[in-house]
C-alpha cells in the first residue's frame, strides 16, 4: 500500500513540476535545431590521404628494394601521422606494408582533413619518427601473422612533392621509403 501511494505522489510531483516549467515548444525546437548545426565534425582534423604512386620504393634492412604502388598518410591527431607504403607481396594479390609513425607540430602538418578525407596542403614538412612496422597480408586481405615493429630514430620529410622516410632501429636495421606525390 505504501509503495502504491508513493507511486501516486511521485507521478503527481512529476506532472506538477512539468506544468510549473513553462517553456514554449518553439524555444525547445529552436534549441534542438541550433544545437544540431553547431556540432563540430568529429572527423575534422583526422583522416586519410591516399595516392596511387607512380614512383615508389622502400627497403627494410639489407633487403632488396621493393616497389610500392600506394602511399597512405593517416592523420591520427593534431600532431601524429602514420605513413604507409604498400607494395606487392610474394603471392599475386598479397601485399606488404611498411608503416612509419611520425610526429610534428600541429601547425606544420601537411594534411588538411575534413570528414575523414585529407588533401596534401603543404609542400614541405619534416617529422620525427618514433616507430616502424612491417605487416603482410594474403590475397584475401587477411594478416599473415603479427606485424614486426621497431622503436626507431629517424625522419620523414616532404619536399617538392617527394616524400622520404628514413629510420634506424635500435638493432641497427635501416628502413627507407621514397615516393613522388
Amino acid at each position: 500500500m505504501a509503495s502504491a501511494a508513493w507511486g501516486c505522489v511521485f507521478q503527481i510531483t512529476s506532472i506538477d513540476t512539468m506544468r510549473a516549467i513553462k517553456i514554449p515548444l518553439a524555444f525547445i525546437s529552436l534549441s534542438l535545431v541550433v544545437g544540431a548545426t553547431a556540432k563540430a565534425d568529429p572527423l575534422n582534423g583526422i583522416g586519410r590521404f591516399e595516392k596511387i604512386a607512380s614512383k615508389c620504393e622502400y627497403t627494410v634492412g639489407d633487403a632488396l628494394k621493393h616497389k610500392c604502388r600506394v602511399v597512405q598518410m593517416d592523420r591520427k591527431t593534431e600532431t601524429l601521422i602514420t605513413v604507409r607504403f604498400i607494395g606487392r607481396g610474394e603471392i599475386r594479390g598479397s601485399s606488404r606494408h611498411l608503416i612509419f609513425v611520425a610526429s610534428a607540430q600541429a601547425q606544420t602538418m601537411p594534411l588538411r582533413c575534413l570528414s575523414g578525407r585529407c588533401t596534401l596542403a603543404e609542400t614541405t614538412w619534416i617529422a620525427t619518427l618514433s616507430s616502424v612496422a612491417v605487416s603482410k597480408f594474403d590475397e584475401l586481405g587477411l594478416a599473415e601473422g603479427l606485424p614486426q615493429a621497431w622503436p626507431v630514430k629517424g625522419v620523414c620529410q616532404l619536399s617538392k612533392k617527394k616524400l622520404r622516410c628514413k629510420a634506424r632501429a635500435n638493432s641497427g636495421e635501416i628502413m627507407t621509403a621514397e615516393v613522388n606525390l
